[in-house]
């Protein structure tokens, strides 16, 4: 019994497949309103749970932003809260299509061409 090799059509289910899941399993990151002071190290943004749990419950995670558009230290702090289920909706829709489309690319069977269908049949005993 001959191993047959991985199609191209099965490589690209496989990816599309593990896309799909990261997108609907690994948690976001979104920009804050406002940002922070500058720094390299600094970056402007919070952190939302992973799409699925986002997407069901009401993901607004609450952080500290600056008020002026070019903050400086000592510079007016305020509470906001982010809103990320819209997003979180984005990414289940997003990824479930792409794990749709690798469910769709693994079932699909090739039809035989003529000539193929030929071949089997004379590598079959009794034909």
């Amino acid at each position: 019994m001959t191993r047959s090799r991985t199609t191209r059509r099965q490589w690209w289910a496989i990816a599309s497949l593990l896309v799909g899941l990261w997108i609907v399993l690994a948690p976001f990151n979104r920009p804050l309103p406002g940002g922070e002071a500058f720094s390299f190290e600094a970056t402007p943004e919070i952190g939302c749970r992973t799409p699925v749990v986002g997407m069901f419950g009401d993901d607004q995670p609450l952080t500290e932003v600056y008020t002026t558009p070019i903050p400086a230290e000592g510079d007016p702090i305020e509470q906001r809260r982010v809103d990320c289920t819209g997003r979180a909706r984005f990414r289940v829709t997003l990824g479930g299509l792409l794990t749709l489309t690798s469910l769709a690319l693994a079932t699909r069977t090739r039809r035989p061409t003529p000539d193929q269908s030929d071949d089997q049949r004379a590598d079959r005993p009794g034909a």
